[in-house]
Formats: structure tokens, sequence, C-alpha cells
């Protein structure tokens, strides 16, 4: 923040000694002086702080824009085993134009909507990524998305599932920078993706981050009453705030006892804590969470990590994930998409 220099136009008496005009003249000279070297060090320390930015950002970007090689990363990702099904290829991207996705260089189509990834990310794991949002949107695999107005809805947003090498990666810088579009929710990081551990929690991150996005851009826009964002909106809002202990619009510094949802991400809005909240009811629903080390890793934000502790602890919630019309997947993803009809 920038600081005023001291106002000399209403000069106070100095104790001990008669006021007279002529002291002004170098106590302005003075307070100038001072507002002068003031404004310089604040430069020069905006300045090293736009230096540093400066030069992290020509790390990242090397020779972006000039060179078509500077994204493509680790080329040579395509060797690593995985769980993942053949169902589905990986091809080049079909739309580099569009700002933002210049280095997302691998592209899988599932259901008309797109997973983009940096060629950093294996072929396995694109492929499980592909996998699993086919699984989440196509629960029984019978080859149909089970929620024709979900797909529609996501088709409309182009939603996308983009996954790049690492958060420092120069794929996501520019996507960070560049990408305008209302498809993507949330993103995934390589190390982050195991396809070996569908969803399981501290390994891979996939089935999280494809639910949210499915959710934040689907259910909440389809079903507004059911799954609404806002406070006392929704069937989600009613239940989220009965798990939490009470209505908590920011965050309370501590939540009650009887609460068994206790996000602490202070970055979270209460927006974010509902599709956090929906996100952890579903894959408790489809026993991710059942085993006993994740059960005690997860403890500090969320407790039912069973079905029948949610059924019998967080009864709306389990009412609303489970209720036929919303067709929300009910078996967990195991990696492996294969319709049915295929």
């Amino acid at each position: 923040m920038k600081q005023s220099p001291t106002n000399p136009s209403h000069p106070t008496t100095v104790r001990g000694s008669e006021f007279r005009p002529g002291r002004i003249v170098p106590a302005l000279k003075k307070n100038g002086r001072v507002a002068i070297l003031a404004f310089i060090l604040l430069g020069i320390i905006l300045g090293g702080f736009l230096l540093v930015d400066y030069i992290l950002s020509i790390e990242d970007l090397g020779h972006y824009g000039t060179d078509p090689g500077a994204c493509e990363g680790s080329q040579d990702s395509n060797d690593e085993i995985g769980s993942n099904s053949s169902y589905f290829e990986i091809k080049e991207n079909p739309n580099r134009e569009v700002p933002g996705m210049y280095c997302l260089t691998k592209y899988v189509e599932v259901f008309g909507l797109g997973i983009y990834a940096e060629s950093g990310l294996t072929d396995a794991q694109v492929l499980h990524a592909a996998s699993v949002l086919g699984e989440l949107l196509d629960n029984d695999e019978d080859g149909v998305a089970d929620d024709a107005a979900l797909l529609t809805r996501l088709q409309e947003v182009n939603a996308i599932i983009p996954m790049f090498n690492h958060d420092r990666s120069l794929g996501y810088y520019v996507f960070e920078k560049e990408y305008r579009g209302e498809g993507a929710s949330a993103v995934l990081f390589a190390d982050e993706v195991d396809a070996s551990q569908p969803g399981h929690w501290g390994s891979d991150a996939t089935v999280e981050e494809i639910m949210h996005t499915i959710n934040h851009r689907g259910h909440v826009y389809i079903y507004p009453d059911a799954f609404g964002l806002e406070p006392d909106s929704s069937l989600l809002t009613e239940a989220m705030d009965e798990a939490r202990g009470g209505q908590f619009v920011t965050h309370p510094s501590s939540y009650p006892e009887e609460a068994w949802y206790h996000y602490d991400d202070e970055t979270c809005d209460y927006e974010c804590m509902a599709i956090e909240y929906v996100y952890w009811a579903q894959v408790t629903n489809m026993g991710i969470l059942n085993d006993a080390a994740t059960c005690d890793g997860i403890t500090n934000e969320w407790e039912p990590c069973s079905r029948d502790l949610l059924e019998s602890m967080d009864t709306l919630m389990f009412a609303l994930i489970t209720d036929a019309q919303y067709k929300l997947p009910q078996n967990a993803p195991d990696g492996v998409y294969s319709p049915s009809n295929e």
C-alpha cells in the first residue's frame, strides 16, 4: 500500500520553542526528501516482485507462442501399464487454437465431452480419466448415458477434464491465464492420477475431480431444488447445514461436536463446501472410503466413511443421492469402462 507523506500544511507548535513561519521551510524540505525516498523504496520493492514474476513466467513459458515444440514436455509417456481398458482412443487435441488449450496435446472424447492432457501424462493416466468419466455418466455401462438431461447440459457448456504435468507446468500456466470457457470446474495433475487404485483416497483424485465437474457443471443447473449451492436453496444445502452442525456461511472457529462434516479449508466458501460435501457422500455410498486406513485419514473432515454409517448418520443426504429421479451413479468406478452393447 502506498503511504502518503506527512501533510505539513497544519504545523503544530514545537514544545519548548516559539513557532516561527521560517521553521516550516526546512521541515518541508526534510519531509519532501523522506517522501521521495519512501516512494523510491516502494518502487524498488514492487519492481522486484514484478521482476521475480517475470523471471518465473519466462522459466515456465520458454518459447511459448514462437516454438511449436515448447509445450511438448515428456513426449514418450505412453509406456505405463494401467488398469484401464482400451475402449477409448487417445488422439491429438483438435482444439489447440482455443485459448488456454495450446499445450494440451492429448485428447479423448467421452460422450461428446473432452479429456485434455499435457503430454507428460502417461497414456494409461489419460485413458483412466476417460474410463472414470464414462463410468460416472454411464454407471450401468449399457453404452448410453444414464441421464440424458445431464449429458445435454454438460455438452452445452463444453465440459472438460484438463490434466497437467504438475502445478508449475507450462500447460497449467497457459490454461490459467487464457482459458475463458464454462466447462472446467476442476483439474488433475499427473502425481494424483493412479490408474491402479481408482478413487483411492490419497492415491487417485480422478473420481473426485471428475465428480466435481459433473456435479458443479451439471446437477447444480438441471436440478437446482435438489443441488443448488446457495444457503437455504436446496435439499443439498439443508442436509449440509445439518451435517456441519449449523448453517455457517463463513467458516466457524470450530465445529459443534455433533457435526460429522467439518471441512476446514478457509479458501473453500459455502458453495465450495457444498460441492465437496456431495463428493464425500457419493464416494461413501459407493464404498470407496470403507477401509480402516482411509477412515482414520479423513476423520478430520468426514466421519461417516461407510455406506451403513452414511445411511444412519446423514439420513437427508443419503436419501438425496440415492433418489432414483436424479440418476446419480451408485457403483464405484473401477477404471475399466466396457459397455455391454459393444
